[in-house]
């Protein structure tokens, strides 16, 4: 029974509910990261596209702003590479190289190269072929890395701050719900050990409340049989000398039943003369406080006779109240003395 106690009220080691903080934190990192990778995949693809709108949008601003072979100019031709230059200085983006070969000739220069060196990236240019002023020209862009990749270096680190704000918020709360339920765990067991600390003493209590029953009950007996045996009637009188108890040896010594004298007066019972005799030793019982003897006859019952006694008196008081009453005992007197 011990046992099974102390392993019901076992203090918990570690908080109930540990693995709900922890599995909160680990979907938390692995759907942060899967969004993570989706959206920057996204955003590549956008800057992609971008990339691709703005070759093609160099590539319609040359054909556009060519200029005529077929017309006169009063002024003399302007050189090729001059007019690109012109052209594209302030157009091409600061992402973006540029390059404009020409297919006539066999030759490694370029007509025109703007920011084609340094961090670019040559295994995602684009080129397209154009033929303005009735040449054939290649028209080649290159992107800078933080074109593409910047995009989404700069998405994923979105992702991954709002996603980790959130599962730290979640786990620090989830955290925090454990937290106090291991508190209201440990107090349910306190409580628990005081409610069996509790059972124990009220079931100790009761095993000592039948003892002692069953010891008031062998003593009221005892009692009762010890007045049976004596032969003696038992009286309980109040301070004003009522009588609240007899016992039921009272109708063999005066034909007369307990309750039939419940409430009268005990000197309602002892002739006239003797009365004031009774009176006396009851206020000498309670001045005294010691046990009185007096000799005097009761009334029968068919009021014709009367029955000597021998009455023991011992008056009843309580330290709060003073005097509560008188305890008699009464029994036949075979030479009855008179006062």
């Amino acid at each position: 029974m011990e046992s099974s106690d102390s392993a019901r009220f076992r203090k918990p080691v570690l908080w109930p509910g540990l693995w709900i903080p922890l599995l909160l934190v680990t979907t938390g990192l692995l759907a942060t990261g899967i969004t993570a990778n989706i959206e920057a995949n996204r955003a590549m693809e956008l800057a992609e596209t971008r990339y691709y709108a703005q070759h093609q949008a160099l590539v319609n601003h040359l054909l556009a702003h060519a200029p005529d072979p077929t017309s006169t100019p009063d002024e003399p031709a302007t050189p090729v590479e001059t007019w690109l230059q012109t052209l594209f200085e302030n157009t091409l983006p600061d992402s973006l190289g540029l390059r404009i070969d020409t297919l006539e000739r066999h030759t490694k220069m370029p007509l025109l190269e703007i920011g084609a060196t340094g961090s670019l990236d040559p295994t995602r240019a684009l080129r397209t072929e154009v033929s303005p002023m009735n040449e054939n020209w290649m028209l080649t862009t290159l992107p800078s890395p933080a074109l593409l990749e910047q995009a989404a270096r700069a998405s994923r680190q979105t992702v991954w701050i709002s996603g980790v704000a959130l599962f730290s918020l979640a786990g620090s709360l989830t955290l925090l719900l454990n937290w106090r339920l291991h508190r209201q765990a440990l107090r349910i067991g306190e409580l628990e050990q005081q409610g069996a600390g509790a059972d124990n003493q009220i079931t100790n209590l009761q095993v000592e409340k039948s003892i002692l029953r069953q010891a008031l009950n062998d003593s009221e007996q005892r009692s009762r049989d010890l007045v049976a045996l004596s032969g003696a009637v038992i009286w309980e009188l109040d301070e004003h000398g009522r009588i609240g108890f007899v016992s039921p040896q009272i109708a063999g010594l005066l034909d007369r039943a307990p309750t039939d004298l419940t409430g009268l007066v005990l000197a309602d019972l002892v002739p006239l003369p003797f009365q004031e005799k009774l009176r006396r030793t009851l206020a000498a019982a309670r001045s005294d406080g010691s046990i009185e003897r007096v000799d005097l006859p009761l009334i029968h019952r068919d009021r014709e006779h009367q029955v000597p006694v021998m009455l023991r008196v011992r008056a009843l008081k309580d330290p709060i109240h003073g005097l509560s009453g008188f305890r008699i005992s009464a029994l036949r007197h075979v030479n009855t003395g008179q006062a």
